[in-house]
């Protein structure tokens, strides 16, 4: 598929190596997104719009003004110094992914800001409906480890495409899992770790809280 990205990158003044860096690929792979070799989905244009400080829509354009990019050059470089910083809540609670945490506790935390333009490469979402928070368990390993801090997408609740990793309650208890919507109307919960077979919930047994939409791994 046809895209703007080379334009909007040169107009910008950032070399391939630069952009590559900026939405965490490679060199190789930037390339193949630019001439089209490899499939633009909704992900890279969300990441490779926040670098180059234009809209997801001016990636894909039919017919984009080069000059929107050169006017938005400033936007390109982003630090953690910038203004263009959302507060996100990191709730207290665990989501348990194995034996779970329990969701009749008070759900309160602190609040932390983070460049807008981070947050974007993941969603689109106010930031009111956005959260952190932290994961136990292995069952989801080794996608996401014991302690992992999660980013929770509340604006998104219906399980819509299958195998997506969501935070969810079953029962009584928190779980982070991949969800599969069956066709019987059931949904099928499944682990990452392969010693933890899935479970199938039924109508009013599980309730999404949101998607997740990145992990953060403390070094």
């Amino acid at each position: 598929m046809s895209n703007n990205i080379a334009q909007i990158r040169k107009a910008a003044g950032m070399s391939q190596t630069d952009l590559a860096d900026a939405i965490g690929t490679t060199l190789n792979n930037l390339g193949k997104l630019e001439r089209g070799d490899r499939r633009l989905n909704q992900d890279w244009i969300m990441k490779i719009s926040a670098a180059l400080g234009v809209s997801p829509e001016a990636i894909i354009a039919a017919n984009y003004d080069s000059n929107e990019a050169g006017s938005r050059q400033d936007r390109v470089i982003v630090t953690r110094d910038e203004t263009d910083e959302l507060e996100i809540q990191q709730w207290d609670i665990a989501y348990g992914m194995g034996a779970g945490g329990y969701l009749d506790i008070p759900v309160t935390g602190e609040t932390y800001r983070f460049s807008e333009s981070w947050i974007r490469q993941f969603t689109r979402a106010p930031a009111s409906k956005l959260f952190f928070a932290t994961g136990t368990g292995d069952s989801m390993s080794p996608t996401i480890l014991d302690s992992d801090i999660v980013l929770i997408d509340t604006s998104e609740h219906e399980v819509r495409m299958a195998d997506r990793i969501w935070a969810a309650a079953y029962g009584q208890a928190g779980i982070i899992k991949r969800l599969r919507p069956m066709p019987n109307g059931s949904v099928k919960i499944m682990s990452d770790n392969q010693s933890v077979p899935p479970e199938t919930a039924y109508d009013g047994e599980l309730h999404v809280v949101g998607r997740v939409v990145a992990i953060v791994r403390k070094m």
